[in-house]
């Protein structure tokens, strides 16, 4: 009976140590995601503040940008600088219909694609 009862005891003293490893995994487990999910929300705040702060520079740049390509100043700034540029409506527009590639192409290598390597001509000493 006394083997028994010890035995009864070692059983309820190793539940015990499992229970308490096992809680405390859980409890260490919940610390780690309580501090990546902390970590992570900190992370999104930082590049909620960076995009808020590009978007800042990229209107105050777009509107810089804008101030300047104003036709006056742009006119103004053609005289001064003695350039010559006319307005764009005074320069004819052409309509290409073909393929844009195909005709670049062309151009780029008109004399690569002939009907064929040009003759060769040699003359010939003679005695």
């Amino acid at each position: 009976m006394k083997q028994n009862s010890q035995a009864f005891v070692n059983q309820i003293v190793v539940c015990l140590l499992v229970t308490i490893c096992l809680g405390g995994s859980v409890g260490l487990g919940t610390v780690y995601m309580r501090h990546q999910i902390s970590s992570t929300a900190n992370m999104n705040r930082q590049l909620t503040t960076e995009i808020a702060e590009l978007r800042r520079v990229i209107s105050e740049k777009t509107a810089v940008i804008e101030s300047e390509q104003h036709p006056e100043l742009l006119r103004g700034l053609n005289v001064r600088m003695r350039l010559g540029l006319v307005p764009m409506n005074d320069v004819p527009l052409y309509n290409v219909t073909e393929d844009p590639v195909r005709r670049m192409a062309e151009r780029a290598n008109a004399g690569v694609f002939t009907d064929g390597p040009p003759p060769i001509t040699f003359k010939l000493a003679q005695r």
